[in-house]
């Protein structure tokens, strides 16, 4: 099982550092009503990567014969150069300076449960995070492992994506109003620096499967 974590780093930690996710949990905890905006929208999230994860079990994460690095590095520098596209297209990317942030960010503002479910789903769609989610099952589907510890490095995974909620949520339950004016620091930083931070994290995440990638298949 260690081995298998130790496999899965790169993915773990691009799961919990999802600055889409963040910032809409961030800003729906700031509406009327808090918890039910905030938890549809991380159910949406939720929903997606464990479909993900459950379509890649049945499909043979767990079987034996399954299993191949080839495909799993592959998958990764997939992975990587999704990062570096996205990165390339923030540099790109004429923005005009806004104190609400982008425009999905705006939509949130004055969302409902429902919607909130609706944007929580388009953005779990478009977030390169699905690509790491892929790339995380592929892995688990290449390593040498049991079929429970493949069911437990997918659970690992959804719960990498889970902290991005639940973390913020977390501290506006325990703190409850006294927690309002952190979560505005914070969703205040996160749209002044929305484009450096993506910007980071691309390239970062990007250099990095990268080069685990070509260091396997070279």
């Amino acid at each position: 099982m260690g081995g298998l974590i130790g496999q899965l780093l790169p993915e773990l930690a691009g799961m919990i550092i999802t600055p889409a996710a963040i910032a809409g949990c961030v800003l729906l905890l700031q509406t009327k009503r808090a918890l039910a905006n905030a938890f549809a929208f991380f159910g949406a999230f939720m929903i997606v990567y464990t479909a993900i994860g459950i379509t890649a079990l049945l499909g043979g994460a767990t079987h034996e014969t399954a299993r191949s690095g080839s495909i799993s590095h592959w998958a990764g520098l997939g992975v990587g150069l999704v990062f570096v596209a996205f990165g390339v297209a923030q540099l790109l990317r004429k923005r005009t300076p806004s104190d609400t942030g982008p425009e999905w960010m705006q939509q949130l503002t004055n969302a409902k449960p429902r919607g909130a479910f609706v944007m929580g789903a388009a953005l779990s769609i478009v977030n390169p995070n699905l690509a790491i989610m892929i790339s995380g099952m592929t892995v688990i589907a290449a390593a040498d492992t049991t079929p429970a510890t493949a069911v437990t490095g997918t659970a690992l995974l959804l719960l990498a994506a889970a902290l991005d909620f639940l973390v913020p949520i977390g501290i506006y339950v325990a703190f409850g109003k006294r927690a309002q004016d952190g979560l505005a620091a914070v969703k205040k930083w996160m749209i002044e620096h929305d484009r450096p931070l993506s910007i980071a994290v691309f390239f970062g995440f990007g250099a990095l499967f990268l080069f685990r990638s070509l260091s396997a298949l070279l």
